[in-house]
């Protein structure tokens, strides 16, 4: 969906200004905004036909705007994996007319089975009006825990209405024949119909809650947009013969921007945590498992020398030494602490199913002369060190694994971010890529150890275990988390902009088998602007699976429940698209619209373009402001003009009018909608608020200051920025929040 801003038609939003507050230059009149009361969350997603935003006017709009679309990079069938042989010819009856005979029978009944069958039988009650009954055997005997069901057989026949997840009794018993040699990976999954029961197999607890969505992609058609809008296109009457083996295209994904728990299940998300936590910490971990505080006089080897300038003020020790100042008694004193913390981790959090052995969020790294002889070997990586330190972790883990919890995976991470962002790898493209491989030489006992040359010419023992005369490699279970916090993301990876970013990750790749993505979508600095990274999103996303991406985390705000600027669109596609990268992204904001706008979809399918636009010609005119990741001042006032502020909230204000027929007929329809379009006023108005307050009156922007700020607060919009609460802001204004104030 790369769209090349050709020209941008501003000048119909010059004319003056009635709405919500704005006003002409020239006009000093009373313009005040209406009132808006406020709604509580609801579920817009009946599938009505009565919706506006069709095709013809969406393309209407973007003429307008004169948006073209362009190339577009699909990631090759061989790299997916999406084996859909369902027999659409062969449809058995689901629910017809509210009533049916199918109940769900949970084999497992663990935590992630429990939340998957009891959202599964929800959704199937929303859409159809009949909620099947769940019925748990996780003995697999055959008869229901529940003692006031206990009579009650489950016995496999042809005719028996099961839907079943996890049950290998039943399985066998009606000859379920999966498909073998197939990696599902921790997300992947399979659904089999045999008879007139439908069979789910998965692979670890990850997978219970995507079979279950495909399920009912499948057989009701649902479609998440948001917590609040949720559609069927299918009534659920029928159902296909089921043969469908699938994984998401990225195994684990975390959540963009603010989601509750109860509510990722739904939107595709990884909903069971992916990491262990150590002192409530999932990154910058590495003191939380060495903390300095505690061995700095005893083991001081096992530290940096250098003092830099900490994240949250004051000077320090910022990181590890990976070698331990080439000691190789305090090395390994620090390998087996390292060790018996994360043991202790394991053990605390058993279905987690990522590691993360961290750097700090400051600079610092070691300059020991081990550790500078290790990088001049090593194509001046820090990572280097930070490798062999995490390859010898993972070897004492996974034997631990293999004796204790034999069924896990667990992939070990380490931090390639800030100076350790860059790959130990020689070359500039694919074509001359060349990984290092050690100096190892042999004792006389046999073992081999490595070593490097000091500045001298010198051997320099090193104190690792591993050794690598065939190539520095991650461990099989060590993967690499990168964050490529320099990039600018308002460009896809696959832009010129991007180069350095791309070719680490590819880099990366070659020393990995388990990528996992950080990246950005947000300004941290200015969390009511917007961000303009729509259109890089699937790009960004489709090369790093293609590059072998497993696991993606795209992070937005995550302290503000409500993002304005759009970003509920960012949310949807940063949800939906790891499920599968090859999708249609112009077609689904197509339905992203008609469907969370309903029939205000043309007025804010135009907002949202024209917004895009003016933000295409800001990073033209403001590259280091606006066509940037780093972090910029980007809500002055000399970058927003105010009558085009004016004009975006015009055409908020006819999207309120084209929704206000179900004020009467579907409130909280209505509620829902107008809290969507709510949202999307929040960041000219703070703009007007903040920066044209000379163009009213006191009393008019105390009025319209008020009244933002309630929006804001039940909106769920609490920090200005990362570390910035609005509150304040408020009080400077003198704003007294209305608890009881509601929108619409």
């Amino acid at each position: 969906m790369k769209k090349k801003i050709l020209s941008i038609f501003l000048a119909a939003l010059t004319l003056c200004s009635v709405f919500a507050g704005c006003k002409d230059k020239s006009n000093d009149g009373s313009n005040s905004q209406d009132s808006i009361t406020n709604s509580q969350d609801s579920t817009a997603g009946d599938n009505s036909s009565d919706k506006d935003g069709s095709s013809e006017e969406i393309e209407e709009v973007k003429d307008k705007v004169n948006v073209t679309d362009g190339e577009q990079h699909l990631v090759s069938d061989a790299k997916r994996l999406h084996q859909n042989n369902n027999d659409y010819t062969k449809m058995k009856p689901f629910v017809v007319n509210g009533q049916s005979e199918y109940v769900i029978i949970d084999g497992a009944g663990t935590m992630q089975s429990r939340e998957a069958s009891d959202y599964m039988k929800k959704q199937i009650g929303a859409c159809t009006g009949y909620y099947p009954e769940v019925y748990f055997d996780v003995d697999n005997d055959g008869l229901i825990d529940d003692e006031e069901v206990a009579d009650r057989n489950i016995a496999y026949s042809e005719t028996a209405k099961y839907i079943v997840l996890s049950h290998p009794v039943l399985e066998e018993a009606a000859g379920v024949q999966w498909e073998e040699g197939v990696d599902l990976d921790y997300s992947g999954y399979m659904i089999k119909t045999v008879g007139d029961s439908v069979f789910m197999k998965i692979n670890s607890h990850y997978g219970y809650q995507h079979v279950m969505l495909a399920f009912l992609r499948e057989v009701l058609g649902y479609e998440w947009y948001s917590v609040d809008t949720i559609v069927y296109t299918k009534d659920g009457s029928q159902m296909p013969t089921f043969d469908l083996v699938e994984k998401p295209d990225f195994d684990l994904t975390w959540r963009s921007g603010y989601i509750a728990s109860k509510d990722r299940i739904g939107s595709g998300v990884s909903s069971s945590e992916t990491f262990t936590f150590i002192n409530g910490n999932f990154c910058h971990n590495s003191f939380d498992y060495l903390p300095y505080e505690v061995y700095k006089d005893t083991h001081r080897a096992w530290y940096s020398d250098v003092v830099t300038n900490l994240v949250h003020g004051g000077q320090g020790i910022g990181q590890l030494c990976y070698s331990a100042h080439g000691d190789k008694e305090e090395y390994d004193a620090m390998l087996q602490t390292a060790f018996e913390g994360v043991v202790q981790t394991l053990i605390e959090q058993p279905d987690r199913a990522a590691l993360t052995f961290t750097r700090e969020d400051h600079q610092g790294h070691c300059e020991c002369d081990t550790c500078k002889a290790v990088m001049n070997e090593f194509n001046g990586s820090h990572a280097a060190l930070y490798m062999f330190f995490v390859n010898d972790l993972d070897t004492l883990v996974q034997e631990w694994i293999k004796e204790n919890q034999p069924e896990r995976d667990v992939t070990l991470l380490f931090f390639a971010y800030s100076q350790t962002a860059s790959a130990p790898v020689f070359g500039d493209n694919f074509s001359n890529y060349a990984v290092p491989s050690t100096r190892v030489e042999e004792t006389d006992d046999g073992d081999k150890f490595n070593y490097v040359l000091d500045s001298n010419g010198e051997m320099l023992v090193l104190p690792y275990n591993k050794t690598y005369e065939n190539g520095l490699k991650c461990n099989e279970n060590v993967g690499v988390f990168y964050a490529p916090i320099d990039a600018a993301f308002p460009e896809s990876f696959y832009h010129q902009e991007n180069k350095r970013a791309k070719e680490t990750f590819e880099k990366w790749s070659l020393l990995s088998n388990r990528l996992y993505c950080w990246i950005y979508d947000t300004m941290f600095t200015d969390y009511l602007v917007p961000y303009n990274s729509f259109d890089a999103i699937p790009e960004t996303i489709r090369f790093l699976k293609d590059v072998g991406g497993q696991f993606l985390f795209n992070q937005a705000q995550g302290e503000n429940v409500s993002c304005t600027g759009f970003g509920a669109i960012k949310t949807f596609l940063n949800y939906e698209l790891p499920r599968d990268v090859n999708q249609d992204t112009g077609e689904m904001m197509d339905r992203f619209f008609a469907n969370y706008f309903r029939d205000a979809a043309k007025p804010m399918r135009e907002y949202y373009e024209l917004m895009v636009a003016y933000m295409e010609q800001l990073q033209v005119t403001y590259p280091n402001i606006f066509h940037t990741g780093r972090r910029q001042d980007t809500d002055q006032a000399q970058y927003w003009d105010y009558e085009t502020l004016c004009g975006w909230l015009e055409l908020c204000e006819e999207a309120k009018l084209a929704v206000a027929k179900y004020k009467t007929t579907d409130y909280e329809l209505y509620q829902t909608l107008m809290r969507h379009i709510t949202i999307e006023t929040i960041f000219p108005r703070w703009m007007i608020c903040q920066y044209y307050d000379g163009y009213y009156n006191p009393t008019e922007l105390q009025e319209m200051r008020t009244l933002f700020a309630n929006d804001c607060t039940v909106l769920g919009i609490g920090n200005y920025s990362e570390a910035e609460k609005i509150a304040p802001i408020f009080a400077s204004w003198g704003v007294t929040i209305d608890p009881s104030y509601k929108i619409a």
